[in-house]
């Protein structure tokens, strides 16, 4: 299979079919299941379908790593942030979230949002994966930005409906996906706005707002978006609704992740409850190991072969 076919990183088989036949159903004039432009939505969750989500989610490991780096960090810590941080890393390193509002209201509280997306881009330019030992934009798979792409190309408008934070997928869902921050949805804070020198910016506060998981994808979708999504993919029970609500269009297109591939990525199970949904509700259940030829673009595969073969040296 040639790199300028569609779906070139797919295997042959059901999967990749699935995906063909849905868009030639959809975007034929002529078909039945003809859906026009403007209705045409696809929706897609963020960690675990279309990047790396393992050893810890990604948004994890940079509040972790801003909380021990003052060059990247916007509003630096005061002495007794430092104090409390010293002393967890002591007990364990998660132990650094138990008492989230705090943390938030020390290095948050106060931060534009401006301030919070350069923070966000110099932490994922420096950061490394410790695995892969390569930046995390690095990390989205293959397979997915092609299905993206052939999305695009044919009159979809791609959203992603993220767990995270909204604040952090928009400082680089354009350079990495292709899809701008109005179309980047996830969890909230709550935020206000202030003037400083004649000039207006919005302020994160420590107060969660708005969670985007669970029903809360199909809340988010119906106030973002307000239309109807025809395709949907995630990897975890708390995409399990927003399958389902794609699924309530006439003709859709649901998938699911299950990473099985520990040598090429990781292998997981999204959870006895996800999987039981796939089936109850027709879903496609996509193997990562069986279906997707290629998990990372070429330059990282070539990366990442490449440290494989010194490492043997």
């Amino acid at each position: 299979m040639t790199a300028h076919q569609p779906l070139a990183s797919w295997r042959p088989g059901p999967r990749r079919d699935a995906i063909l036949n849905f868009i030639n159903q959809v975007t034929n004039p002529g078909s039945p299941c003809y859906v026009a432009p403007e209705d045409r939505i696809a929706t897609f969750d963020h960690d675990g379908t279309l990047w790396v989500e393992k050893p810890d989610v990604t948004e994890i490991t940079f509040i972790k790593d801003l909380m021990l780096h003052d060059e990247i960090r916007p509003k630096p810590l005061c002495g007794t942030v430092w104090g409390f941080i010293r002393h967890s890393i002591a007990v364990f390193m998660d132990k650094l979230l138990q008492d989230t509002r705090w943390l938030l209201r020390e290095w948050i509280d106060g931060v534009s949002t401006d301030d919070n997306k350069r923070w966000v881009q110099c932490w994922l330019g420096k950061a490394r994966h410790p695995r892969f030992h390569c930046p995390y934009p690095q990390l989205v798979y293959q397979p997915m930005l092609e299905v993206l792409t052939l999305f695009r190309q044919h009159g979809f408008r791609n959203y992603l409906v993220s767990g995270g934070s909204c604040y952090f997928i928009r400082a680089f869902s354009e350079q990495a996906y292709g899809i701008g921050p109005e179309q980047a949805l996830g969890s909230q804070l709550r935020t206000k706005v202030t003037e400083k020198n004649g000039r207006l910016s919005v302020e994160l506060k420590p107060i969660p707002w708005f969670l985007d998981n669970g029903k809360g994808k199909v809340l988010c979708i119906e106030s973002h978006i307000d239309r109807h999504p025809i395709a949907a993919f995630g990897n975890s029970s708390g995409d399990i609704a927003m399958l389902r609500w794609a699924g309530q269009s006439k003709t859709s297109l649901c998938m699911l992740i299950h990473h099985t591939d520990a040598e090429r990525e990781y292998a997981y199970c999204p959870g006895e409850k996800t999987l039981k949904a796939v089936s109850d509700y027709g879903w496609q259940l996509v193997d990562m190991k069986n279906d997707w030829l290629q998990i990372f673009p070429v330059a990282t595969a070539e990366q990442l072969k490449s440290e494989v073969v010194s490492s043997a040296l």
